[in-house]
């Protein structure tokens, strides 16, 4: 199991002379921090764990002008290292930055009080007792508590076992990313001689592999994995949660910035420039006039990597805050996210993402009483069921959850009178405009989203409801042979002759066979392939089962064995493989084919 540890306090306080005595590792990387002696930026160094594994460090900048930097480095540590200086005591980014650690959701914090070379025992016990009150005043639990000296070495290794115990004591379980797919918030981008764009995080939540097709989010810009590095090491499986630099394929240095998102899944996150935060505080009911804030002021808001400016709204009544963000960005539900004046450093309020995206008015006061309803600690379900209760339809998510009482439409569930009023709508806009439209056409017409409303109507190509074509849909199935004109019955027929060996169009000269033809496909007749090859499309599908009969997701297979499986010559093989790929059951790697959907997939 892979872990990541940070440090955290007051600038000057020992935390890169900590990680260097426990890892060997200067983690200073910008000439300015080398000429200032201060941590400016995130650094990074790691040890071995006792049992071989590298336990990756990230140092944070301890000065309160880079408090952005030090919520960047802490958002995906499994244990904090909070670090307090004999000779000085208790500071004030000491208090900075636990309230980060603690609005962050981290409890698994080891107090370690540095220079202990430099003051006498009395002094050490004074600090150790002042930091500790500190930590139950503040966090609401009181640490353990490690003393050394990293200019003499003393303590090193006592703290160095002390981590790795700790860490195993741990359960993944206790992790939130646990509950979400893989995903790598930013932190660098630099490029790399002979590799091009690379990005550099903290990976949680699953795994990156080379070769993997990933989503830059926001934008969901597909982007592949040329390759993959891990504490000096390069690798071909990368696990949560690890230090890892990915070199990427199909995207520029200067398309990537930090605070992006990089998912398994395009789908996984929420992508969005609204969010609703259930606030710890009531953040207008402040005495401190310095941290009151009035409703559609600027604020800055920071969760993950990403950090911008944004619109307050704070509900009255509530603790509940909408956040209008400056620029679109990557989140998660139930995400922890910070908020910092404009212009300074002093953290105003802390809280989870309970929400994405606008809401409309007719929705909005039941959805703030939902919201305030849901437990402390909220579990997906809770999630689901709001959905529910507004819209019919939720997004699915990794966790495990009973979905026997809902319709299951890809990463969508549904209410079974949501889907059938959704089909009778859509039904109802087909045949009232008697023409093929996509899904964005329904989606503006329904006032649906496109996301939930495609899986929708997916399902519906399945049950025979709906036909598609390319991106559009239309009613029917486009079974019915008998309302063909002449000439494109006469086409079927020809390509039910030709049958594995395909329809050339060009080697027969009959009127009207091109406009025909793309009528037949339009219909789901007909399957295009490149060089102007058709297939009948119960003999496309028919290929499709003998090529992917008997294989898994993830098989590969070479075009030997499918000509062998299927009959076909390298002149049909091609373009049917390709077909295959355009239509997303497989991909070439290489020379072969990998599987993407196996054919149990498809069933309902």
């Amino acid at each position: 199991m892979s872990y990541v540890v940070g440090t955290a306090g007051h600038v000057d306080h020992g935390k890169s002379a900590l990680i260097k005595a426990v890892t060997g590792i200067d983690t200073a990387h910008l000439p300015q921090e080398k000429k200032r002696g201060m941590t400016i930026d995130l650094g990074f160094a790691y040890f071995k764990h006792q049992n071989g594994e590298p336990v990756g460090v990230i140092d944070v900048p301890g000065h309160e002008r880079f408090i952005r930097n030090m919520v960047a480095g802490v958002w995906s540590l499994d244990m904090v290292l909070f670090v307090v200086a004999a000779d000085e005591g208790w500071m004030q980014m000491s208090t900075d930055h636990l309230k980060v650690i603690a609005s962050m959701g981290i409890e698994n914090v080891t107090l370690v009080i540095t220079k202990a070379d430099l003051v006498d025992e009395e002094m050490l016990s004074l600090v150790e007792e002042e930091s500790l009150e500190q930590f139950l005043d503040i966090a609401g639990f009181i640490p353990d508590s490690v003393t050394v000296s990293a200019h003499q070495g003393n303590g090193i290794d006592g703290l160095r076992q002390h981590i790795c115990q700790k860490l195993d004591k741990m359960v993944v379980q206790e992790r939130v990313d646990s509950e979400r797919y893989s995903h790598l918030y930013i932190d660098r981008v630099f490029t790399v001689n002979g590799v091009g764009t690379t990005v550099t995080g903290s990976l949680c939540g699953g795994e990156f592999a080379v070769g993997q097709k990933l989503y830059m989010q926001p934008g969901g810009r597909e982007v592949q994995v040329k390759s993959l590095q891990s504490y000096h090491q390069n690798i071909e499986l990368a696990k949560p949660v690890s230090r890892v630099a990915i070199g990427l394929k199909g995207i520029k240095k200067k398309e990537v910035e930090r605070g992006f998102c990089l998912t398994s899944r395009k789908e996984t996150p929420f992508v969005t420039d609204e969010l609703i935060i259930r606030l710890d505080s009531q953040l207008f009911e402040s005495s401190s006039p310095g941290r009151q804030c009035r409703n559609n002021s600027e604020v800055e808001v920071a969760f993950g990597t990403f950090n911008t400016l944004a619109k307050i709204f704070v509900f009255k009544g509530t603790n509940l805050a909408r956040l209008r963000l400056k620029q679109p960005a990557s989140c998660f539900w139930n995400q922890r996210a910070l908020l910092i004046q404009h212009g300074g450093s002093r953290i105003l309020n802390c809280g989870a993402i309970v929400w994405s995206g606008a809401v409309a008015k007719s929705h909005r006061n039941k959805l703030y009483e939902l919201l305030m309803a849901m437990p402390q600690h909220p579990a997906w379900e809770d999630y689901v069921t709001i959905n529910m209760s507004l819209y019919g339809f939720a997004k699915r998510g990794e966790q495990s959850l009973d979905e026997s009482a809902y319709k299951v439409c890809g990463d969508w569930l549904y209410t079974e009178e949501c889907f059938n009023q959704t089909y009778q709508q859509v039904e109802a806009i087909l045949k009232q405009g008697q023409i093929d439209l996509s899904p964005i056409e329904l989606s503006g017409k329904l006032q649906m989203a496109v996301a939930p409303l495609s899986a929708v109507l997916d399902v519906l190509v399945q049950e025979g409801k709906l036909r598609q074509c390319n991106e559009l849909y239309s009613l029917g199935s486009g079974q019915n042979e008998a309302q063909l004109s002449p000439t494109a019955k006469k086409i079927v027929e020809h390509m039910e002759q030709a049958g594995k060996q395909g329809y050339e169009a060009d080697k027969e000269k009959i009127p009207g066979a091109q406009k025909e033809l793309r009528n037949l496909v339009r219909l789901g007749f007909a399957v295009p392939m490149e060089g102007k090859i058709y297939y009948l499309a119960s003999i496309y599908e028919g290929l499709v089962q003998d090529l992917l009969r008997h294989r898994q997701e993830g098989d590969r297979f070479a075009i030997s064995e499918a000509r062998e499986r299927t009959g076909l010559s390298r002149k049909y093989m091609i373009p049917m493989l390709n077909r295959m790929e355009a239509d997303g059951w497989i991909k070439r790697v290489d020379n072969d084919r990998e599987v993407l959907k196996a054919l149990e997939a498809e069933c309902v």
